[in-house]
């Protein structure tokens, strides 16, 4: 009983600390630069400039055409983003489709936008390790708030 008690304590220590800790980290320095670097790119109308911060993995699935194209769709949703107030870092892991891992660092902003007010609207920035060290942009997206504010 008792081994049975400690190797699932000891099956769910190693779990852990693999989903959590395995496969190193994002540098959180470099993280923010890219990321305030990229909204402001996004503020800027300069999906291009956007589009040359995103990682390879992405720009081999998505054309820079296409990229153009998805921004202004995307930012239909919430309005273009007209200033950026870093509000909130989350840190979490990406799973690709071929099964590696990466950690994860999301930069949670809020704006004003040519639609909403600040407070109505945030926009996701994620980044993870780039190839070569370095960071990357691996997602980025819009988000209405339907109820309250989540930071007032």
């Amino acid at each position: 009983m008792y081994a049975t008690t400690t190797s699932k304590k000891l099956f769910c220590l190693l779990t852990t600390a693999f989903l959590i800790g395995c496969g190193g980290k994002v540098d959180r320095a470099a993280a923010q630069k890219l990321s305030d670097a990229f909204i402001a790119d996004w503020i800027a109308h300069s999906p291009d400039a956007a589009f040359d911060s995103m990682e390879p993995a992405f720009q081999k699935m998505v054309s820079r055409a296409e990229f153009k194209a998805q921004m202004e769709k995307l930012s239909q949703y919430c309005g273009w983003p007209k200033d950026s107030e870093l509000k909130d870092i989350f840190t979490g892991r990406k799973i690709y489709t071929d099964g590696h891992t990466s950690p994860t660092l999301k930069f949670l902003y809020a704006a004003n936008t040519d639609q909403f007010a600040k407070g109505q609207c945030y926009f996701a920035v994620e980044i993870v390790p780039g190839d070569q060290g370095g960071v990357r942009v691996t997602s980025f997206g819009p988000m209405r708030v339907t109820s309250g504010n989540p930071y007032p």
